[in-house]
């Protein structure tokens, strides 16, 4: 069974892309048709990349995470802790409300938990708990 979780996006990231994309855009005015086709159209394509290229699936005993479209294969059954966060580190997330995954270290070379932005995050947590019922939620 597979269940696909998009990340959720805040009001802020909204804000940033389209002020950005107008600068862009207005910045062009005058300028030859094929350098706003090129440049503009380019740019307006890497942040609906960014924006929309990055979800996360559970997919039987794997949760598979998803950003720039390029997918990462976890264990769910490597899966130590799990916690409801907040930050804004430079993770696969496009929100500061996060949820903290601890695997073994056997997984990653990285002692990092993995942190992602789930829209729901209760839902997410409990289908990996109901996966891997050794997964301790931490508060």
């Amino acid at each position: 069974m597979k269940t696909v979780y998009r990340s959720k996006i805040d009001w802020w990231v909204w804000i940033v892309t389209v002020g950005f994309l107008v600068v862009i855009w207005l910045s062009a005015s005058g300028m030859p048709w094929w350098y706003v086709i090129f440049v503009c159209c380019s740019m307006t394509l890497l942040y609906a990349l960014l924006m929309f290229g990055c979800w996360y699936e559970i997919d039987g005993d794997d949760l598979v995470i998803y950003q720039f479209f390029r997918p990462t294969r976890l264990p769910v059954s490597k899966i130590r802790d799990v916690k409801k966060t907040t930050g804004y580190l430079a993770t696969a997330g496009m929100s500061h409300l996060r949820v903290s995954i601890i695997l073994d270290r056997s997984v990653l070379k990285s002692c990092a938990p993995v942190e992602i932005s789930p829209k729901d995050r209760d839902g997410f947590i409990a289908q990996l708990i109901s996966i891997n019922p050794g997964i301790k939620e931490l508060q």
